[in-house]
């Protein structure tokens, strides 16, 4: 059994997709503690100007990420519900999909993680994706920290390989890892090149840009990892 896992962020890139794509239970980081410069609340689209940067403004942050409060007095839903039409109305899927994510802006509620699961739930049901997901602060009984913590869960469904981004290299322990019987994996993942609006190719953005320039061809851009 193969498990992964990240925090709950907005429009996240078509690696965080991979990664789910590539495992047997995708485990959904929201009782680990909010930091400081995290990207939980932010993401980039493209624009005629090139990447444009939408952030989702906060009202508490010092709390972990199923507690991290959205500042809903500025009507920034009502600035990135305009940023993604202005982006995207020319390209060849945005009437296709833009009532599935738009729908989500009209009534975000307060909690960011909530918030950030409904747009999640909304691309990976586009791109096929059907692992099933559990969140982290419904798993009773697991503690630890980092790496600790991901073991732990790992432990707790009885899972024998943990499937990491390559972020999580300066804080994974592999022999800790080793010690508990767990094969860990890197994610080996590179941006595919797909038809975007606005000129030369920009990667990493918001899988929203594969899915509003492809459509129904975006689940070909993005294999599944094969963990032997």
């Amino acid at each position: 059994m193969i498990i992964s896992g990240h925090q709950p962020n907005y429009l996240p890139w078509l690696g965080y997709f991979h990664k789910m794509k590539s495992c047997d239970l995708f485990v959904i980081l929201d009782d680990v503690l909010h930091s400081r410069g995290a990207i939980t609340n932010k993401n980039k689209i493209k624009g005629p100007e090139g990447a444009r940067l939408l952030s989702v403004p906060l009202a508490q942050k010092k709390v972990q990420i199923k507690d991290v409060t959205i500042l809903n007095n500025n009507r920034w839903n009502s600035k990135h519900r305009s940023s993604l039409q202005s982006c995207y109305a020319r390209a060849p899927y945005w009437k296709d999909y833009k009532d599935l994510f738009l729908t989500v802006y009209d009534s975000p509620g307060d909690l960011l993680a909530e918030f950030n699961l409904r747009l999640i739930q909304v691309i990976r049901k586009i791109l096929n994706i059907d692992t099933p997901m559990v969140r982290s602060s419904e798993i009773s009984g697991v503690t630890g920290k980092k790496g600790t913590k991901i073991i732990n869960i790992c432990r707790h469904f009885g899972a024998d390989v943990c499937l990491s981004g390559t972020g999580a290299r300066d804080y994974n322990d592999e022999e800790e890892f080793k010690r508990n019987n767990l094969r860990l994996v890197y994610q080996e993942f590179k941006n595919p090149q797909y038809p975007q609006l606005w000129g030369d190719f920009i990667p990493n953005l918001s899988a929203v840009d594969l899915i509003f320039n492809c459509g129904p061809a975006s689940v070909n851009y993005l294999p599944k990892q094969l963990i032997r």
